[in-house]
């Protein structure tokens, strides 16, 4: 990691385009602002608040050194995806959190849960699966 470029990119396959930004702590925040948009189940949604809530950013670089990666599963539409986190990021860099933007694809079509045609807003209360 000592010569790797800038930045760091991250992404959930096939759910999201994968998105660079310069500094680790927005890029964790914008994957945690994303999947507060998915029909997670509670078990899942509170292993991810492990990783990408509170005291996201020493643990994830702890991994990063260690791993070089860092790449986590999780069950949504009857597959397994993964969440990754990479240094080095390609431009265009984002600069401040915002929910990674996401495919246009059937599987991310059948996640629009609440009739208009997106997502809920990240934040809003609406029902996990179990």
């Amino acid at each position: 990691m000592k010569n790797a470029p800038p930045g760091y990119t991250v992404g959930i396959e096939e759910i999201t385009e994968p998105t660079s930004f310069l500094a680790l702590a927005p890029a964790l925040a914008s994957l945690w602002q994303t999947l507060h948009t998915l029909p997670l189940g509670w078990t899942q949604f509170e292993a991810y608040r492990y990783f990408f809530g509170p005291g996201a950013v020493e643990r994830t670089e702890a991994f990063l050194q260690r791993d070089g990666q860092l790449q986590l599963g999780f069950a949504l539409l009857g597959r397994t995806r993964l969440i990754s986190v990479r240094p080095a990021g390609h431009g265009p860099f984002q600069l401040a959190p915002t929910a990674l933007r996401l495919l246009d694809s059937p599987d991310v079509a059948s996640l629009r849960l609440n009739g208009s045609g997106t997502l809920p807003p990240p934040g809003s209360r609406h029902r996990r699966s179990a």
